[in-house]
């Protein structure tokens, strides 16, 4: 505000008016690895936040186009409560602009979130072809996508998201709906010809992550919950799967 001394108006300074650069167009985000968490309840406990586990994901474009298919499969099981497989592919070409448009906002390259969102939208069509993702993405008991829950683990409450969760068999693709099944999806790939390797190689990785999400669904439903684990992976079309 203006004040008054000896009789000589003094005015305020004029601020200086902010300055917006818009980044270059061949912009990338730095590469920042994410680590992957440990084994048990102490190392889970350990870490900061309320996110029990983070993804283990690889680089920024690698973690863009997993998030893309993620987008892509939860968007298929929403579709298959009321559509037929050629009806449900033929709904998700419309996704493909905004699937740019969050890579986009993500800060990848118009060029670069194009080239993601088409990838991605060829392997999520190509797993539509999949038994085993048609079996996970159709409609079941209680069955629910990118689910978020909390529960005490490790002396602490911990929030997790699951990437498909529902009621089933004991085993894939059978009749029944006496378990829990946790799947979640992975665009980890392996080229060499023996799957069943490739996958005993994989489950490692990821097992704890599934194993923390076991323990908060028998917190919700109890400790006798029978529980089946799943890891499924798109761009192999390969279901690797246990009991927990």
């Amino acid at each position: 505000a203006a004040s008054h001394a000896n009789n000589v108006l003094v005015m305020p300074r004029p601020g200086k008016p902010a300055v917006v650069r818009r980044l270059p167009p061949d912009y990338q985000p730095p590469d920042i690895q994410i680590p992957a968490s440990s084994n048990g309840d102490s190392a889970a406990a350990a870490w900061a936040g309320s996110q029990l586990y983070r993804r283990h994901e690889g680089g920024v474009l690698s973690r863009s186009l997993g998030s893309a298919v993620h987008a892509l499969l939860e968007e298929l099981a929403r579709l298959r409560v009321a559509s037929d497989w050629p009806s449900a592919r033929l709904a998700l070409e419309p996704m493909r602009p905004r699937i740019t448009s969050q890579l986009r906002a993500a800060g990848v390259d118009q060029k670069q979130a194009a080239k993601i969102a088409g990838q991605a939208l060829e392997i999520a069509l190509n797993a539509t072809h999949d038994p085993h993702a048609q079996w996970i993405l159709s409609a079941h008991a209680h069955a629910a996508s990118e689910v978020r829950w909390a529960g005490i683990i490790g002396g602490g409450l911990r929030e997790v998201r699951v990437d498909r969760i529902f009621r089933a068999a004991s085993v894939p693709r059978a009749h029944g709906d006496d378990c829990w099944w946790i799947i979640d999806y992975k665009t980890a790939h392996d080229d060499r010809s023996d799957p069943a390797q490739v996958l005993a190689k994989l489950r490692p990785l990821f097992a704890s992550q599934l194993e923390l999400y076991a323990k908060v669904l028998r917190n919700l439903h109890g400790p006798g919950t029978a529980v089946r684990a799943g890891l499924y992976y798109p761009r192999m079309q390969a279901f690797d799967w246990w009991e927990l």
